[in-house]
């Protein structure tokens, strides 16, 4: 990899929305072939998946690259703090409030209707949907795949205070310390171990850190990453699955998070040397990643408790592929019609300030409070197990 100085950038990436429609479908069929496993469906074509959850790993380095990308000229400014907020958790959240409440109303019909199609056992406690609601460290959710998102609302508060003060960045940099100190393999107990240490002391800060590094990288050297050194990062990300449990979190940081940097960085170098196109039904499919990564799971889990109960087994798992195509189109369509209007509403709603209660009512006037543009495509998240 031959180094040389500064590069400028573009704006978006089309490599970063590939990347991301292809961790959502890892993570999409990886549960496809966890559930066919639970029902005792052998599928060799499911097997190549085993590596699937490593989409999340994926996911959490491209957040690490885009945050830093889309808000790096806003550190150690404070007056950016509200619109960045406003941008980062209202991306996360108002989607994500609307599918919990669409799920909470169908859980409920299935319970009352049809309790053997529940995706999963749910006490629907109050303490526990109010912190599934804040995505609260460790809550359980209608929606199993959001405990990833409590990680991407941690990176974004760490993010946050760089916005505050530069001198913030110590923060950040004591809790990778104390994590990789977590992490030694020294046979005692943890260094630091108190309540929630397990999640703010997680190896995957670290990916996030891959993410952030990556983009200085891309940033500030021209290099060229060859295809063989591609073609092996690929191969160990898939062969990972082999033989890392998804809850080896240290062992995942190794198998997935690297390779999925150096995946990053080459399909970037690509991009921007023109040397690649995608198409555009993988880039759509990036835009609306996050969507079907939210909605996937209750679906698979529906169509194949249905399937077996109605005794058509021997179909689960074309049905499942089928399955997965159509909410690939659903997400889209969802995201087209839905998310993107309620996100440029948010982003670019206009909050009135009253003039002071002397003024005569025929000429009170209001200001508008300047808001930042909408992101581009890039400037979403997706999460992602």
């Amino acid at each position: 990899m031959l180094l040389c100085s500064t590069t400028s950038l573009p704006k978006s990436f089309a490599s970063v929305q590939a990347l991301r429609a292809l961790a959502a479908l890892l993570v999409t069929i990886f549960h496809v072939s966890m559930k066919m496993e639970d029902v005792a469906i052998y599928s060799p074509f499911l097997r190549c998946f085993k590596a699937g959850f490593g989409g999340v790993d994926l996911f959490f380095v491209i957040s690490g690259f885009i945050i830093t990308h889309t808000n790096g000229s806003i550190m150690n400014r404070p007056d950016q703090l509200i619109p960045y907020v406003k941008k980062r958790f209202g991306r996360i959240y108002s989607i994500y409030w609307l599918v919990f409440l669409l799920a909470g109303a169908l859980f409920l019909g299935l319970n009352a209707f049809a309790p053997s199609l529940r995706w999963l056992s749910y006490g629907l406690n109050p303490v526990e949907i109010v912190k599934a609601l804040t995505l609260f460290p460790f809550h359980e959710s209608l929606l199993p795949v959001t405990w990833t998102l409590s990680y991407e609302l941690y990176f974004y508060v760490l993010f946050g205070l760089l916005i505050v003060s530069r001198y913030f960045m110590i923060i950040p940099v004591v809790l990778v310390a104390a994590t990789v100190l977590n992490g030694l393999p020294t046979g005692q107990p943890p260094l630091f171990e108190f309540r929630y240490h397990s999640f703010l002391l997680s190896p995957f800060i670290l990916e996030f850190c891959f993410g952030v590094g990556a983009y200085l990288l891309a940033r500030r050297y021209v290099f060229e990453i060859h295809p063989l050194l591609m073609m092996l990062a690929a191969g160990f990300f898939f062969l990972t699955g082999e033989w890392v449990d998804p809850a080896d979190h240290w062992l995942r940081i190794t198998g997935f998070g690297l390779p999925a940097t150096v995946l990053l960085l080459g399909l970037i170098r690509w991009e921007v040397a023109n040397r690649f196109s995608y198409p555009d039904w993988l880039l759509k499919l990036g835009d609306s990643s996050y969507l079907l990564y939210l909605i996937h799971v209750p679906a698979v889990m529906i169509l194949t408790q249905a399937l077996m109960i109605l005794g058509f087994s021997t179909y689960v798992v074309v049905a499942n592929i089928v399955l997965v195509a159509l909410l690939a189109w659903f997400s889209w369509q969802a995201h087209r019609w839905v998310e993107k209007p309620l996100l440029h509403w948010i982003y670019t709603r206009r909050p009135k300030t009253a003039v002071p209660r002397k003024a005569h009512p025929e000429t009170i006037r209001y200001e508008s409070v300047p808001v930042s543009v909408l992101h581009t495509q890039n400037d979403q998240v997706a999460a992602l197990s």
